[in-house]
């Protein structure tokens, strides 16, 4: 038993370490030679020793820690060429898709993750035009942090449950990513909560989502990957600011496993080698339910569609309502405009929508920025976006009410629930 154990731990760990591009495990044979005792010496400056179990781990260097990282961000361990390239870039984490993170991405939904890396420490106010890994260091000694420690010392946060309690710069970084709510940057709340809440009552989940639930799911070893990407992300090269994993280990008092991680992992391999299924990226099918293909292609991180169930609390672009917007939409002044500068070329509500979904810059709904993220039209067959297309054409302000949606602020026509 216990040697059947081992080899699906084996089998596992060589998973993790493909997706994290490491070679850093001994030769592969039995199972003991792959994975390492736990080193009685102190690992090299550039290595991190994770525990598979009580008596087992495994060495990665922190360079590869940092790339998935980037992977999980981005999508990618080069978002600038992906910029390029026009798309997001968007990785599973979704960070992106509201923080600016590179100076060449546009997105302001959200505090920025970039800056100066220099700062002095008695200038709080800075604290939004330094680096993430620098504005750590000044999160936990402001009274604001102070504040919601007090706030929520009782009950912890609604949401996540969390009492906030970071001690160090790196805790405060995890402890943003399981608990958002446990600290809400000044300029970011909600109006009329004096900036002190991130969400709005009686939703189910605040606007930044907690990333280890749905939709997001990302687990506590892809939240290492994610913080040490950001503790590097402004000394490209340098390593010696991570300190994610004692980091993680002092805030939840126990030792970073991920045991359970690799298990789920084995379980994943096994399915995709029985089914002979293609590890690519997710290419949305006309077999796909609409729900499928809206969890898929990340809509519900921006928009709220009546009727899909995880397309409740998106708050960034239009109520997708195009049964009644699309129409609406190509007889608009604003469109006809865009239609004679020869950017917009839609006659029907069905080439509208389609048109928004291929080429969102053709046509930007008055009240809202160009960064809607590119490159959908490589991302269905032609027989899925034709019925997704369909299932949105289907939704108009008859469903948004009876689903208690409404329009956002800056939306010229007016909520629908007033």
């Amino acid at each position: 038993m216990k040697n059947r154990v081992r080899w699906r731990l084996f089998i596992a760990t060589a998973w993790l370490l493909v997706s994290l591009g490491s070679a850093n495990a001994s030769d592969p044979g039995p199972p003991s030679g792959f994975i390492a005792s736990t080193p009685t010496g102190e690992n090299s400056s550039n290595e991190l020793s994770i525990n598979l179990s009580n008596d087992l781990s495994i060495q990665i260097t922190k360079e590869d820690l940092v790339k998935y990282g980037m992977r999980i961000i981005f999508g990618t361990e080069d978002p600038l060429e992906a910029l390029k390239r026009g798309e997001g870039p968007i990785g599973k984490g979704q960070c992106a898709l509201c923080h600016k993170m590179i100076a060449e991405q546009q997105a302001d939904r959200a505090p920025p993750l970039i800056g100066l890396e220099s700062f002095d420490p008695s200038e709080l106010d800075l604290a939004l035009d330094i680096s993430i890994e620098a504005r750590s260091h000044v999160r936990i000694r402001e009274e604001r942090y102070r504040m919601y420690k007090e706030k929520y010392a009782s009950k912890g946060e609604p949401y996540s449950g969390f009492r906030p309690h970071a001690e160090s710069p790196g805790e405060y970084l995890i402890e943003s990513l399981y608990c958002p709510g446990c600290y809400v940057v000044y300029g970011y709340g909600l109006k009329g909560s004096d900036d002190k809440e991130s969400s709005i009552p009686g939703d189910k989940s605040p606007t930044m989502p907690r990333i280890n639930k749905p939709p997001i799911s990302l687990n506590d070893f892809e939240i290492v990957a994610v913080v040490a990407a950001l503790q590097s992300m402004h000394t490209p090269g340098d390593y010696s600011k991570i300190t994610v994993l004692e980091d993680w280990e002092h805030y939840f008092g126990k030792k970073f496993s991920i045991t359970q991680l690799l298990e789920e992992i084995f379980n994943e391999a096994s399915r995709l080698q029985d089914n002979s299924e293609s590890t690519s990226p997710p290419i949305a099918q006309a077999s796909d339910t609409p729900e499928q293909i809206v969890k898929m292609m990340v809509c519900f991180a921006c928009h709220k569609i009546p009727g899909v169930s995880i397309a409740g609390t998106g708050l960034i672009g239009p109520l997708l309502i195009m049964k009644t917007n699309a129409e609406n939409r190509i007889r608009s002044p604003e469109y006809q405009k865009a239609v004679q500068a020869g950017k917009a070329h839609a006659t029907s509500p069905k080439e509208y929508v389609i048109e928004s979904i291929i080429d969102p810059a053709a046509f930007i709904v008055p009240g809202f920025a160009d960064d809607m993220i590119k490159g959908f039209g490589h991302k269905f067959t032609v027989n899925a976006l034709d019925r997704f297309v369909d299932f949105l054409l289907t939704i108009g302000e008859k469903e948004a009410r009876e689903a208690g949606m409404d329009r956002l602020p800056n939306e010229k026509e007016g909520s629908l629930l007033q």
